[in-house]
C-alpha cells in the first residue's frame, strides 16, 4: 500500500493524435513547399524531360546546382508525399503518376508559394497593419507571372479553341506577365506584332528575356506602366492604343471595380482601344455564396487539376483534402483559398463570374464566347465592342 510521501505511480502518456485534419493541413504545407522547390530549381522539369525511365538523384543536383545529401533529403519527402518514387538505395528517382499530375499544374504553387508567399507568411502582421502590403510585405511579381506562365500549357489549347479564328494585326496584352500569351498569338502569325503591358518590373523583365530567346524582339515591345494609367491617357502610349486585338490574362479583377475619369473602368478601356475588333479576357473568380444562384459552376470540370488537391497529403496527392471546403460541404478547388486569401488581404475585390458577365454587358461589350479555363472559377471571354459610343 502507498504511503502519502511516496511518489505516485508514473502515468503513461497519451499519446498524440497525428491522423486528424490538422496532419493534413501541416503536411500539405510542407507539400507545397517540396513541389514549388523541386520546380523552381528545375529538377522537376528534368524528371519530365527525362522520364519515364528512373534518374539519378546525382545527375539532378547537378541539373539544380543542389547539394546531392541535401536534395535526397528533399527527394524522400516527395516520396512520402508520392510524388516520386525512390529506388531501395535512394540513388535514383521518376515521377509518380500524381506527380505528373502535380507538374501540370505547378503554376498554381509557383504562384502561391514564390509569388504570395510573402504575404501568407505575414498574415498575422497584415491583421494589424494592412497598409503594410506593398511596404514591408511583398507580392513577388517575378514568380507570380511565372506561375501564370506555367500553367499557360493546359490552357493554351483552350484559348486556341477560342480565339483560332480571331485575325488581327497588333496585339495589346494587359497584364503580359511572363509575355507567354504574347510569344504564343505573335509567333503564330508572321505578320503579326504585339506589345506587352505590366506595372510590376520583375515581370518586365522575364517577359524581356523570353521574347528574345523566342526572337521575337523586333516584332514584341513590353512596357511597364500601369494599366490604368495607359486607359486615362492613351494618347501617352501610342505603341498600345492602335491595337485591334487587346488580351488580359488574370489581372482585370485588379481594376474593373475601378472608375476612370468618372467612367467605370471597362467603359474606359473600350475607348482606350478604338481599334480593337475583339477583347480576349481570362480571370479568376470568387465562389459564389452558399445558396445563391450563379452560373460559375456551369461547365465546371477542371481541365487540369485533375485528382490534385483533392487527396490526402501524404497519401499519393497533393492538398489538403477534406480541409478548406467550399460553400455546401465540398473541397475547395486547388488554388482557390490561396487566391482568395491573398486578395481579401490585399484589398482587391473578386468578383464571381455571373457579376463578372454583367459587367460586360453594362459596360458595352457583346459576349461572343465563354469557356471555363482550366479551373472550375477560371473563365474566359471573347467580347467584341457593341455598336455604338463607348
Amino acid at each position: 500500500m502507498a504511503r502519502p510521501h511516496d511518489p505516485a505511480a508514473p502515468v503513461p502518456p497519451t499519446p498524440l493524435p497525428v491522423d486528424v485534419p490538422a496532419a493534413e493541413l501541416l503536411n500539405g504545407f510542407i507539400g507545397s513547399h517540396v513541389l514549388y522547390a523541386l520546380t523552381v530549381t528545375g529538377v522537376l522539369d528534368a524528371l519530365v524531360v527525362t522520364g519515364p525511365a528512373p534518374v539519378p538523384v546525382a545527375d539532378l543536383a547537378e541539373v539544380g546546382d543542389a547539394e546531392p545529401s541535401v536534395l535526397r533529403a528533399l527527394l524522400r519527402t516527395a516520396h512520402r508525399l508520392g510524388l516520386v518514387a525512390l529506388d531501395e538505395e535512394g540513388d535514383a528517382v521518376e515521377l509518380t503518376t500524381a506527380g505528373h499530375q502535380a507538374y501540370r499544374v505547378r503554376g498554381y504553387f509557383t504562384a502561391s508559394v514564390g509569388g504570395f508567399g510573402d504575404v501568407f507568411r505575414h498574415l498575422d502582421t497584415l491583421l494589424t497593419w494592412p497598409d503594410e502590403f506593398g511596404r514591408s510585405v511583398l507580392q513577388n511579381g517575378h514568380y507570380t507571372a511565372l506561375g501564370c506562365a506555367q500553367n499557360w500549357s493546359f490552357q493554351r489549347p483552350i484559348f486556341d479553341e477560342a480565339t483560332g479564328d480571331l485575325g488581327f494585326a497588333k496585339v495589346a496584352d494587359i497584364g503580359c506577365g511572363a509575355a507567354a500569351r504574347l510569344i504564343h498569338l505573335v509567333g503564330a502569325r508572321p505578320d503579326a506584332v504585339g506589345v506587352g503591358v505590366d506595372v510590376s518590373g520583375e515581370a518586365c523583365q522575364l517577359a524581356r528575356q523570353n521574347v528574345k530567346s523566342a526572337g521575337l524582339d523586333d516584332r514584341i515591345t513590353i512596357v511597364q506602366a500601369d494599366m490604368r494609367d495607359v486607359v486615362a491617357s492613351p494618347r501617352s502610349f501610342p505603341q498600345v492604343a492602335d491595337a485591334d486585338l487587346v488580351t488580359s490574362y488574370f489581372i482585370l479583377h485588379h481594376f474593373v471595380g475601378e472608375r476612370v475619369g468618372g467612367r467605370p473602368f471597362l467603359a474606359a478601356l473600350r475607348s482606350a482601344f478604338p481599334q480593337a475588333r475583339h477583347f480576349v479576357f481570362a480571370d479568376g473568380f470568387r465562389e459564389p455564396a452558399e445558396g445563391s444562384v450563379s452560373t460559375d459552376s456551369v461547365g465546371g470540370g477542371s481541365v487540369g487539376a485533375d485528382s490534385v488537391g483533392t487527396g490526402s497529403a501524404g497519401t499519393g496527392s497533393v492538398g489538403t483534402g477534406s480541409v478548406g471546403t467550399a460553400p455546401g460541404g465540398a473541397p475547395s478547388p486547388l488554388f482557390t483559398l490561396a487566391y482568395q486569401l491573398f486578395h481579401d488581404f490585399t484589398g482587391v475585390p473578386l468578383w464571381t463570374h455571373a457579376e463578372q458577365r454583367d459587367m460586360f454587358l453594362d459596360t458595352g461589350y457583346v459576349i461572343e464566347r465563354e469557356l471555363p479555363f482550366g479551373h472550375p472559377l477560371e473563365w474566359l471571354f471573347v467580347l467584341s465592342p457593341a455598336p455604338g459610343p463607348a
